[in-house]
């Protein structure tokens, strides 16, 4: 009997003894991880203040890339000026931390930053660009985050890319290089899709606002 419960023991299977997981296994729960804990970082009660969290994240993570973007359109011309357009990455990336401590000023943030990144490429990139075309979205996002009650504060930031606009027209910052008439078309090109998709995603966040409201 002795032997038997022995020869059980050793032909029991064990966590040593399994073959590894495939790697395709591995990359999923990895990436499932991942997921949870950007969603867990975005959430917030207020579905106004989980949207704006959102589209700060999605630039935030977003910008990183553009220097490749930049490098496509505008060739090797474009480095290294191009690498700046990164810098305001972990202000977007800090949106929801500042939205746990007041969902109004997390709301404020995401459009703001969003006009002060504007200003900045269009001092690396040039007007000819067309990166000041970003400040239409930063006003759509400024009118649809906030309640009836901050009218006030919403007419303000909705208002605020316009005045930004008008400057533009009269005090462009130089920019750091010049690009050719052709490089200028592509980078116009470059951001005008990038704008259209931005503003989809806006679309996209704000049935999730509408979704939410209605469960309560």
């Amino acid at each position: 009997m002795q032997d038997v419960q022995t020869e059980d023991v050793q032909t029991r299977p064990t966590t040593a003894n399994l073959p590894p997981r495939p790697l395709p296994v591995r990359r999923a729960r990895i990436w499932h991880g991942a997921t949870v804990s950007v969603r867990a970082f975005a959430a917030h009660p207020d579905p106004l203040a989980e949207a704006s969290n959102w589209v700060a994240l999605t630039i935030g993570s977003h910008l990183p890339f553009w220097p490749l973007y930049v490098w496509w359109a505008a060739g090797n011309q474009s480095f290294p000026t191009a690498l700046l357009t990164v810098a305001l990455a972990p202000v977007f990336l800090a949106v929801p931390l500042l939205s746990r401590y007041s969902s109004l000023l997390g709301r404020v943030a995401t459009p703001l930053v969003g006009i002060a990144n504007t200003w900045f490429t269009i001092w690396i990139l040039g007007m000819v660009s067309g990166t000041a075309l970003f400040l239409a979205p930063c006003a759509a996002l400024a009118a649809v985050l906030f309640r009836r009650t901050e009218r006030w504060v919403m007419l303000a930031l909705t208002a605020l890319p316009l005045v930004v606009w008008y400057a533009l027209l009269f005090h462009a910052p130089a920019p750091l290089h010049h690009y050719g008439a052709a490089a200028a078309q592509r980078l116009f090109t470059l951001n005008a899709i990038s704008i259209s998709v931005l503003i989809s995603l806006f679309g996209w966040f704000q049935t999730g606002i509408y979704h939410r409201m209605d469960q309560r």
